[in-house]
Formats: structure tokens, sequence, C-alpha cells
């Protein structure tokens, strides 16, 4: 490598005629005029053998500073990377031309721009980083290499399960599949960097990259002596296998061998840290996975967190979590008393803290410890975290995970859970015990939601109850525990009376891991189309969710769900009965991301719609990368156009931001038809919907539409036809189409999987045909669903079961269309 540095001057220069020659056939779109060149051209030309016109070195360098400087004091939140966009823009070269090693260091600090700032794209990040990587290895920057191999797994962890753009059909090879990919990452063994430069991103899968860029992360961080960094990628890939753990039926012992050789090589990375209190925070983060894997000699173990013990000194947050490891230690072993013992002195020393964030944790560790009690203290906990929750921030500061997952989830699961079984079904108390979970499990939805989009950015909700459902609406409540399947309902019998609560017997052969494991079965199998495979697990979730309330559905009655966790990609219309009968084929159906957005809609305000339809059909590159053509997207636009009879209804053909935002200016609009690519990167901070030309940031939609509602009332639906809009994972799993919803719309149809432009053209005919006819949403949608059913041609489940109605239905005869 050291004989290549002296030309690497000249190979950059060299290039620069073949640049100009491209550009020209139009290869490369122009840059502005004031930039010697974009981003995307320095960042995603070189695995081409190319690079972009010349830039000036200390221009480039005093760039990378500042975007290093700023990302440096996110702490762990995207926040204040906002803005940042613009100290990418580089100006013209004032004499000669960048090494490759600063043009490596720019694109590192350029693709963790795109990854965590607003306008960035999980794609344009995952490009830009492997840029970076391989012009750093290519130069001898092992340093500049390790910083872009990790940021480029930390992202791919993300691409894993986020869509990206419309038509872009993402990997759905599930568990099976992602174990796979762990296995051929672990193959590669000394040559893994030499295998992360050859990736080619679009054709490989994110888990596999996600795994061999955190390897060779950690390989070229011991290599500079980068010990932080060393551990941290072994963290990460030890959670990478123990999430699997949970979810695989087959493969657990090697998943434990992956996980006991991450946490061997993030020990020993660990101990060498400088700082004691960051030394002992990532020994015990790789002591908490080892001990929830069951993958670590426990002698070993307890060595390491007595080594955090006598290096907390006066720290009481490293003595307090030193403790609560040596807890569940003594538990894991069967020592009772002295898990009692120190689990006690963590949760003393904790709540000494200003901000106690494990002590919600270590109460229900301590109801696991302490069963006679568990109630109480699971109950501890949860009024614990609600102290606290609103100074948590959304990522960890140090592993960049979701606070949510990481630290709330099982805290408020527990709170349900002791709730719920605090007494039998059919008790005197049981109204009561209902309401009491059913908050809980509230606030739970509330925070997952928060945490998504920001607590700025959720409006406030008027608390649901029975009472507000229609004559004739059922609210079927599922909650997924670790041991159990537990079912609220709410109804309002359609022959009248008052509308109740109830909780049905808990189903204890179905728990969180077999729902799961169902659903990504029928999900696959739908989404991909090829076989009926699909259709045992869906009988299978029919007879556990859906025939415990058969008796009570009707096509006159309006099933609204409020599904938790992975349900929320459960393609429900699909689920047939015994007799073969789709449940669209027996009600309607709605959903929700949480009862409070189940609240019935505005409703039509007379029997002339008003709609902006927008499209785009054309190929565009923006900042954020490039989004191909679009072929179908304006037919669907002018369908649901051709439905808007009141004044200022307008179609818009390869829209603009201004051109939507005058439309939305105009005056109270009924509905709002987006026929674009999308990108929801994990947060309504840096989502955006794409324009021509241009991007528009989730948050800006959002002021449009909170703005219209101003002018006349709230826009009552919103269809968001960019593919897979409705799902990712389970902190990202309502899309674009949930956003839509707290963005002021009363209801959003999206899709849950890529279908093809006739399927959607003839999906979105017949529900515009029903709905302008006077239909109610809920019952629009079922007839354009039966409709498709009904025909040869679109019949295929995996057309029309993909689209699903997030909000309320608004039933016809509750909100007469006119």
């Amino acid at each position: 490598m050291a004989a290549m540095v002296p030309s690497r001057r000249g190979f950059v220069i060299s290039v620069l005629t073949a640049i100009g020659k491209l550009g020209a056939a139009g290869f490369i779109m122009d840059a502005p005029p004031a930039l010697a060149a974009s981003p995307a051209q320095l960042c995603q030309s070189f695995d081409r053998g190319r690079v972009a016109a010349p830039i000036d070195g200390a221009a480039l360098r005093r760039s990378t500073e500042m975007i290093e400087q700023r990302l440096a004091r996110r702490s762990g939140s995207t926040e204040s990377a906002n803005g940042a966009m613009e100290l990418l823009n580089l100006e013209e070269a004032a004499s000669g031309a960048a090494e490759l090693s600063e043009l490596a260091a720019y694109c590192a600090a350029a693709g963790e721009l795109m990854r965590t700032g607003s306008g960035g794209t999980q794609s344009a990040a995952q490009s830009f980083l492997l840029t970076a990587f391989r012009m750093a290895e290519a130069a001898g920057e092992e340093q500049v290499a390790s910083r872009a191999a990790y940021r480029l797994g930390l992202v791919s962890l993300n691409a894993a399960t986020i869509p990206a753009t419309r038509g872009a059909r993402r990997s759905r090879s599930g568990t099976r599949g992602a174990v796979q990919t762990v296995v051929q990452a672990d193959a590669i063994g000394d040559g893994v960097c030499g295998a992360l430069s050859g990736v080619q991103l679009g054709t490989t899968s994110p888990q596999y990259v996600a795994s061999v860029a955190l390897r060779c992360a950690s390989v070229r961080s011991l290599t500079t002596q980068d010990y932080q960094t060393a551990a941290l990628a072994q963290l990460r890939l030890a959670r990478i296998s123990l999430a699997l753990l949970a979810k695989a039926d087959d493969r657990q012992d090697y998943l434990r061998s992956t996980i006991a050789s991450a946490l061997e090589q993030g020990f020993a990375a660990a101990a060498s840290i400088p700082g004691a209190a960051m030394r002992s925070e990532i020994t015990g983060r790789l002591a908490e996975v080892a001990l929830e894997s069951g993958a670590a000699d426990t002698a070993t173990l307890g060595t390491r967190i007595a080594a955090m013990r006598s290096a907390a000194g006066n720290d009481a947050a490293c003595a307090a979590y030193a403790a609560a490891l040596e807890a569940r230690l003594a538990l894991a072993q069967g020592d009772a008393g002295t898990a009692r013992e120190r689990i006690n002195q963590a949760i003393f020393l904790e709540a000494q803290r200003p901000v106690p964030v494990r002590l919600p944790e270590w109460y229900v560790l301590l109801a696991e410890i302490d069963p006679e009690h568990r109630t109480a203290h699971a109950l501890a906990g949860y009024r614990a975290l609600e102290a606290i929750r609103p100074l948590l921030p959304a990522v960890d500061p140090l592993t960049e995970e979701s606070t949510f997952a990481l630290r709330m989830h099982k805290v408020f699961e527990k709170a349900v859970d002791v709730t719920l079984s605090s007494i039998p079904p059919g008790d005197s108390r049981e109204g009561e015990v209902i309401l009491a979970a059913q908050t809980m499990i509230e606030t739970f939805r509330e925070a997952e939601i928060q945490s998504l989009f920001g607590s700025e950015c959720v409006p406030p909700r008027i608390p649901f109850t029975p009472s507000d459902l229609a004559a004739g609406e059922v609210l079927l409540y599922p909650v997924l525990l670790a041991d159990r399947l537990e079912i609220i309902l709410a109804e309002r019998p359609a022959s009248g009376g008052p509308a109740i609560y109830r909780r049905l017997p808990p189903d204890q052969a179905a728990d969180r891991q077999r729902v799961a494991a169902l659903v990504e079965k029928v999900n696959l199998g739908l989404s991909e189309g090829f076989d009926d495979a699909w259709r045992p697990p869906a009988r299978e979730l029919d007879a556990l969710l859906i025939e415990p309330v058969a008796a009570l559905l009707s096509p006159e009655t309006t099933l609204v769900i409020i599904p938790d966790g992975p349900l929320r990609a459960l393609p429900f219309a699909a689920l047939p009965d015994a007799a073969g009968r789709f449940l669209v084929e027996r009600t309607r159906l709605g959903g929700s991301p949480a009862l409070a957005y189940s609240q019935p809609g505005s409703g039509r305000r007379d029997d002339q719609l008003r709609v902006v339809a927008a499209s785009l059909q054309q190929s565009v590159e923006i900042f954020g990368g490039t989004f191909p053509a679009l072929e179908g997207t304006t037919e669907e636009a002018r369908i649901a156009a051709a439905v808007g009879k009141r004044s200022g209804s307008r179609f818009i053909e390869d829209f603009r931001r201004a051109d939507l935002a005058e439309a939305l200016r105009g005056g109270a609009i009924d509905v709002l038809h987006l026929a674009t690519h999308a990108s929801f990167n994990g947060g309504s901070n840096r989502s955006f919907i794409v324009a021509n030309g241009e991007a528009i940031p989730l948050s800006e939609l959002r002021r449009m539409i909170a703005g219209n509602s101003v002018r006349g009332g709230a826009l009552d639906l919103i269809v968001l036809s960019a593919c897979e809009t409705a799902v990712g994972d389970d902190e990202a799993n309502m899309g674009l189409a949930g956003a839509a919803i707290q963005a002021g719309a009363a209801s959003a149809i999206a899709s849950l999987w890529q279908v093809n432009d006739a399927g959607t053209a003839e999906l979105m005919r017949q529900f515009y045909a029903r709905y302008d006819a006077g239909q109610s949403k809920a019952e629009a949608l079922r007839q354009a669903q039966l409709a498709l059913l009904a025909d040869g041609a679109f019949s295929d489940p995996n057309i029309w079961a993909a689209f699903t109605l997030l909000g309320p239905g608004d039933d016809a005869a509750q909100h007469p269309a006119g």
C-alpha cells in the first residue's frame, strides 16, 4: 500500500478529464455552479475507478472537520446533526487536488451525516461509507477505514429492516436467511476487510453487509488501538446473534457460539480502554448479553464483573451497575439470597442519581428474583419509568440503539403482564384490572410512537373509551407477552346497548415468539407470492386472533385492530377461517398504531370530495441519492383526482414542493394522494417524500397538513402508495403511514409490501369509485379488495391483501356522506 501513496494525487487528477466527458454525456448530473462536485459525485464513484472534479485539499479538510465536530455533539440524538448538510458543500479548487486520504475522511463524515441527519437516506449513507472505506484502504488510512466500516455496519443494521424507495423490493429472507448471513460472515475469517471492499450494495443482503462491516471495524480498530470502537463493534455483533437466538427455530448452538466468540473479543478490547468509566460501562453491556444468551462461563464473567466493581471507586452509577450484574449472575446460579441482596444494593445506589436511568429495569429484575412480590416490584418499575421517560434520549448515546427497545420495552411489558395476571378471568374486579392494563398499554404505545417520531411531533389525543365506538364496531386489542397471548375486546353491539371492555381467556399455548414466527411466514410467503406456504400459518393466526371473536363479526361490522409488535406486519385481510373464507370476506377492517388513534374521524363534509393527487413518474437525483423513474404513478394519481368534484381539487404531475404547498393552502382537503418515492429513515425527522428534484421532509409535510386543517377541517385521508410504507421492524413498524396519521390525517391507506403498478392502479380505481359513491373508507377498501379477489387477473392475495387502512374507517351509518 505504501507504494501507492506518491501516486494518489496523480490518480485523482488523471481521471478528471474522463469525469468531464461522462458529465457531458449525461452520466453525471451537473453540479450547482458554485460547487466543484456534489457529495454523491465524490462519494459514489471510487468503486467505478473514477473520482470527481478537483477539490482543494484544505477546503476538504475544513469541511470534514466541521462535520465531525457537529456529529460529535449529537450525544446519541439525531437532532443536533440536522441542519449540517450545508457543510458538505465544497467550492471550486483554488489549487491542486485533494489526497485520496482526504477524500476518504470526507466521505466517511458525509456518510455519517447521511445516516443521522435530516435529508439523508440510508441508501446514500451506505454508498458513501463503503466508498470511504475503499478509499481509506487504498490510501493505507486504517483509522478512517475503521470509522467508515463501523458506521457502515450501523447503517446496514437499519437498512436491513427499513424500506427506501417505491419499486425497490427489499430482501425478505426472514430469520432463517438472517442466520445464514451470520454463518457466511463468520466463515470469512481473516479476510473480512477484503470481503467488505468487494461488497456490491443493492445485490448483497444488508444483514451480511452489517456483519462483515462490524467485523472489519473491530479488526482495523485494534490495529489503531481504538479499543472502544473494537469493543462496541463486537457488542453489536453479539446483539445481532442474540436477537436471532430469540427467533430462530434451529442453529441455536451455533448462534450461542458466535455470541460467545464476539463477547470474548469484546471483553478483551474493553479491558484496554483507557477511561475507567467507559471501560466499566462497555464491560457491563457485554456482560448483559452474556447473561441473556447463557453463552458465558460464569466464573470468568464473575471475575470481570468484580473488576468493574473494583474500578468503580466513588462512581455510584458504575457500582450500581456492577451490583445489578452480580444479582443477575447469582440468579443464574440459583443463589436467590445473594441475588436479592445485590439487586437491592443496585436499586439503592441507582436511586441516588439525578436521572436513575436503569432503576426501572432493576425493579423488573427484582420482580424476577422475588416472585412473591413481583406485582409490587414490576409496578414500581413502571412508575419509575414514567418519572424519567421524558428525560431519556430517543437513541442510546453509546451504542445508538433505540432507547425504547433497550430500556423501556421490558418494563412496560412486565407491568402489563403482572396487572393482567393479578386476577383470573371472570373475577368481579376484572373491569377495573382491564382498565388499568389498558391504560398501561396505551402509555406503552405512546412511548413507542414518541420514540419513533419524537414527542414534539405527536399531537395530543383525547383518551378513547368504549362509549366512543359506533354500533357494530368491534375493537381487538391483542397483547403479546413472553408466556401467553392476551386479547382485550371492546364492542358496542349492533342491536344497541352499552359498549364494554372484555378480557378473553389468555392463550398459554401462544406467546410473542410463536406469533412473531407465524407472522413472518405469512408475510414472507404472501409478499413474494410464489406458493401457498403462507396459508397454514395464516390459518393458525386466524384461529388464535379471530376465532375467539368470530361470533361478533359480519359484513355489517367493522373490526378495528390495534396490533402489537410483529402483528403490525400482518395482512389481516388474508387470514382464512376453517372454511377458507378470508377475513375481508367476513367483515370490514381497520387498524391503528394505538387506541387513541382509533377515534372516529370528522367524516365527510358533503358528497363532493376535494382531492389533491400528486405523482412523480420521472427519475430524480437529489441530495440524498438517486430515485429511479416510476411506471404507473401518473395513471394512479389521475384515478384519485378524478373523484374530486369540489372546487380546488387538483392533479399535479411530477409535482414540486411549491405545487403541493400551494394546493394545500387553497382550503380544506378531504383526500391527499401521493404516488411517489418515500424514504423512511428510522424517524420522522429524517424521513421524506420525493418531489421533482427535491425532497419534502415529513416534518414539512406535517406542517402543510396542519396548516390546511386550520383552514377548514382536518385532512380525512392520506394515501401513500410508496411501497412498503406500513411496515418495518418492531421500532419502525408504523412507517410513513403511521407518520401520516400523527401528522394530522384522520386515516391513511398504505401497502405492507411492494405491489405491481397494474394491481395498485386497479385497487385504487375500485376504492375511489366506492369512496366517491359515499361508502366509508373501511367499506370502500373492503369492497375494492373483494372486487380484485373476484377478478382473475388480480385475485392473488399478494396484490389485494397488501393494502391496509390505519385510523378510523368512519362507518357510513355514523358519518353519512351527504
